[in-house]
């Protein structure tokens, strides 16, 4: 029987996300046992998860604030580590799998009894390690946002090296919860009526929709549809419900602050549709099978954090700035103006109606704007589908490449280009103004010509690790030779990260050497090189890979750009 251990002690969303994993553990390890490591902040959210046999809950806020704010002495902290760490180690796992990024994660994971990790760790040097391909490809994503494909599901699902096994997140409703959800309902007058939720407030405010435009909303769809609204929120946004009142004209259900977690899931379910800013309760709706709109603001990347699921919604400002980055404090956030509610109630009209299109999602209404449908693309992972026809960016289809690429891990693609290129015009003819290719090419064609410099430095430091590895075979240790050939690797990793830095659209192949470099370990030179080779050889493959899908979807991109140029002027 295998013991596997994840670590995810962040947000509520996050270990929801976390639920595809488990099932995939589950159906890849019959019988195996899975023990989950969380904050206690999101126990509660554990009592609908049906995969773990085994929970340990560690206060996580309050430790880091005993650390910062020096409430305990250094002793006392390291008996909570340390009582942490016994309980855990109870038992050997298989496989423990860390998916938070938190240095407190890693120190923890690294004590633990295991045969494998996966994720963020620390060497017994205390350097930073991330193990496993796609753990480092996740870490990976922060400073490459615009180029990642990847949901933040399917990237857990590749860290667990599972196959999807359930297109949803999953949150167990009981009967108990459904039952107390109905007794709220009838004591309202709604027990038969058609219901939209919404959710007003967010982790952060400059997350949040203002709470204006979700009143002028609750009345355009009350006016138009006789939809009723309920308002979700814990107990803390009970002055955005005060808010919301001030502002709307027809009377929502306030539920703020009056249901636990699972009678809010019940709640959801009941919900024809659930509108909210990037929320943990956005999960939740999802995993009830309700269709939700995912009002995205600010830092929020959608398409790794977004609703997980088919047939979902997401509403964004069509900036160049938008998703902003991190670090980026916003003093004119337009992006809150552009999205108006009589943009989202066309999204609304969609949802309820459940139609493929609205003739106003194409109109002038919807300016400055995007919308985007979830679905799950060939490969059986997520993806998001522009509805509204705009402007094609050169990042759209580092992204497309980026997908094909990475799915392929250390493979030659070539038995598959061809259909790997129909897919990815196909999404780009279904979803961007054809007129708009031509730029594209011309900065495509020209990162061509710096991937092809890429591929032949990477080639180069190949070559010489292998005489590296030569030399390391030898009987007698050649210091001097051994320091010469690696002055001459070091150039060639200094050229290549050189092109990760000023071309930022192969900064996540770059990136990936650097991770899988920083995670060698050992102290025998043969060994050592061997490893090197192998990170090497990936990223070859990686870049050929890019090299040849680009070219190919280049000259094809070309070829219709001309055929509609010819079709114009007949």
């Amino acid at each position: 029987m295998r013991e596997i251990l994840i670590i995810n002690l962040t947000r509520m969303g996050d270990l929801l996300q976390t639920t595809p994993l488990m099932a995939g553990l589950k159906t890849t390890y019959p019988g195996c046992r899975i023990t989950i490591l969380v904050n206690s902040a999101f126990t509660e959210v554990c009592r609908g998860i049906p995969y773990f046999d085994n929970l340990i809950e560690f206060d996580m806020k309050g430790y880091l604030h005993g650390l910062l704010e020096k409430r305990n002495s250094l002793v006392e902290n390291y008996k909570l580590l340390d009582n942490l760490v016994n309980t855990i180690n109870e038992k050997e796992y298989d496989i423990a799998i860390n998916v938070t990024h938190s240095a407190v994660s890693a120190i923890l994971v690294s004590l633990i009894r295991t045969n494998e990790i996966r994720g963020f760790t620390i060497s017994s040097e205390g350097h930073r390690i991330i193990k496993h391909p796609w753990a480092r490809y996740f870490f990976n994503v922060i400073p490459n946002r615009n180029y990642n494909p990847f949901h933040i599901v399917d990237m857990y699902l590749k860290i667990g090296n599972v196959r999807p096994v359930t297109r949803s997140l999953v949150y167990h409703i009981s009967p108990q919860d459904e039952e107390k959800s109905e007794q709220i309902l009838a004591e309202e007058g709604l027990s038969n009526e058609v219901l939209v939720g919404f959710h007003l407030g967010a982790s952060k405010d400059d997350k949040t929709w203002p709470v204006s435009s979700y009143a002028k909303l609750a009345n355009l769809i009350y006016r138009q549809t006789g939809t009723r609204i309920l308002l979700f929120g814990t107990q803390a946004e009970a002055s955005l419900a005060s808010e919301f009142e001030t502002y709307a004209e027809t009377r929502a259900v306030n539920l703020v602050g009056r249901t636990g977690l699972g009678e809010l899931a019940a709640l959801l379910k009941r919900c024809s549709l659930f509108i909210s800013n990037d929320t943990g309760p956005l999960h939740i709706a999802t995993s009830a099978g309700t269709t939700v709109i995912d009002i995205s603001m600010a830092n929020v990347h959608f398409m790794e954090t977004g609703p997980f699921g088919a047939g979902h919604f997401v509403i964004q400002a069509d900036l160049p700035c938008s998703p902003c980055g991190f670090d980026v404090m916003c003093n004119n956030r337009v992006c809150t103006s552009l999205v108006t509610p009589e943009k989202v109630f066309e999204i609304v009209k969609m949802a309820l109606n459940k139609t493929d299109t609205e003739p106003g999602l194409h109109g002038e209404i919807m300016d400055q704007v995007q919308v985007y449908r979830s679905h799950f693309k060939e490969d059986g992972h997520l993806g998001f589908i522009p509805l509204i026809k705009r402007s094609l960016e050169v990042n759209v289809i580092y992204r497309m490449v980026y997908r094909q690429v990475l799915n392929s891990e250390s493979n030659k693609i070539d038995s598959r280009l061809k259909n790997i290129c129909e897919c990815i015009f196909n999404d780009i003819a279904a979803s961007y103004q054809v007129e708009s290719i031509r730029k594209c090419l011309d900065v495509i064609r020209n990162d061509l010509e710096i991937l092809n410099n890429f591929i032949s430095l990477t080639g180069n430091a190949l070559r010489q690790l292998g005489v590296l590895h030569g030399v390391s075979r030898q009987d007698i240790t050649n210091i001097k030779l051994i320091k010469e050939i690696w002055r001459e690797i070091e150039q060639f990793e200094h050229e290549i990260g050189l092109i990760g830095d000023t071309h930022q659209c192969f900064k996540p192949l770059t990136l990936l050497v650097d991770y899988s470099k920083e995670a060698l370990e050992g102290d025998d030179l043969e060994i050592l090189v061997q490893k090197y080779i192998d990170v090497y050889a990936d990223l070859l493959i990686k870049a050929e890979n890019m090299q040849t899908i680009i070219s190919r979807i280049s000259t094809i991109l070309s070829v219709q750009t001309e055929k509609n140029k010819l079709a114009m002027m007949s």
